[in-house]
């Protein structure tokens, strides 16, 4: 597959969308991500989000997620995670506090078409969310794909500028009615312009279009995120 055919279905990915939104905000994401090598076969994984509410007002969600990776070889890896998902929602003269917790199963395969980094993953979840007293639970199927594709850099890709572009897609396969009441949960498109500082460090500014599922209608959101990539 030729770069540019991945440029042209990636971008008509992220630029369209269907359905009528219920409502349209614009929200900003810092997006920490890490990988450490604990051996040939094993690695550590973690990530940090913070998201802002509409218009940047204020922090209205930290996930905190963490797992253990083992690669099978050099394409294919399978993990076992947990994440931590507080969400402080404004209401009338106060904030609602939602707790999520979330066990997740994973498959991630990496493969280089050229200098073109290939990326597609599938995860599972197992979704535990707080309400009132009690936890309801539901799983969740997601899969991504995306492409790293270099822009100007040299030769191995080590070091230069590059355009991220992916997609996601999340559907509820278990307990819907405990959600949004939909199989259909969410959709997320993505471009990005990055910097690679070296293998251990790219550095991104990209832009999301979140399209999620609600009981009542569909939401958009337009998300500016930086996002930062680390391995050591």
């Amino acid at each position: 597959m030729r770069e540019n055919h991945v440029l042209i279905i990636l971008a008509s990915l992220i630029l369209h969308s269907s359905g009528n939104a219920q409502s349209t905000e614009n929200k900003g994401w810092l997006f920490l991500t890490h990988t450490q090598k604990l051996s040939k076969k094993w690695d550590g994984l973690a990530d940090i989000q913070f998201r802002s509410s509409n218009e940047w007002k204020r922090i209205e969600t930290v996930l905190l997620r963490g797992a253990l990776a083992y690669n099978i070889n050099d394409e294919h890896a399978v993990a076992l995670g947990y994440a931590y998902k507080g969400d402080w929602e404004e209401a009338i003269s106060k904030f609602d506090f939602q707790l999520e917790h979330r066990i997740y199963q994973q498959y991630r395969y990496n493969r280089n078409l050229k200098r073109t980094e290939l990326t597609a993953r599938l995860r599972l979840e197992q979704r535990f969310v707080k309400e009132e007293a009690a936890f309801d639970f539901s799983q969740r199927f997601r899969g991504l794909l995306g492409f790293q594709i270099p822009l100007y850099a040299n030769k191995d890709f080590s070091k230069g500028l590059y355009t991220n572009l992916q997609n996601e897609l999340f559907v509820n396969i278990q307990h819907k009615e405990k959600v949004n009441n939909h199989f259909f949960d969410q959709n997320r498109s993505y471009i990005s312009l990055g910097y690679r500082w070296s293998k251990k460090i790219d550095t991104e500014i990209g832009y999301m279009h979140w399209r999620q599922k609600e009981k009542d209608g569909t939401a958009i959101s337009n998300v500016a995120q930086l996002m930062i990539t680390t391995e050591l």
